[in-house]
């Protein structure tokens, strides 16, 4: 494990955290995100476009805490982590379930590093599951 990526592995877990800064500091130019979605995901290719996608999921999946489950394991060239999340549905949450809703999601994401910098994020999520009162 080498200091440079246990330290890229806390700013990416702090990005989720709102601290939006440090997407200049961990994001290469060129990144590419691999994820399931309906959308085009090409355009999340550079620190502002992390900054603009992660504003937009904390939108919806609002007061998220994040649990390590396993890792991260680190390599000289990938940083793996097993996630669980826990929050409440923001507005825009649509057929997700409604607003103010307890959600979790486990999640394992593959962060791709190079040069000292993120090039690549691979995230393969588990369905939603929302808790109704």
């Amino acid at each position: 494990m080498t200091a440079t990526h246990l330290s890229l592995w806390e700013k990416w877990t702090n990005l989720w955290y709102n601290q939006l800064d440090l997407t200049d500091e961990i994001i290469a130019p060129g990144f590419k995100l691999c994820l399931e979605s309906d959308r085009d995901l090409s355009a999340i290719n550079d620190a502002q476009s992390v900054r603009r996608w992660v504003v937009a999921v904390n939108a919806i999946f609002q007061e998220a805490k994040f649990t390590t489950l396993v890792g991260p394991i680190i390599t000289d060239e990938y940083i793996t982590t097993h996630w669980s999340v826990i929050g409440k549905l923001g507005p825009g949450a649509g057929e997700i379930g409604p607003e103010g809703a307890t959600f979790t999601r486990v999640l394992t994401e593959i962060l791709k590093v190079e040069n000292g910098l993120i090039t690549e994020c691979w995230a393969s999520c588990d369905p939603v599951k929302v808790l109704v009162d």
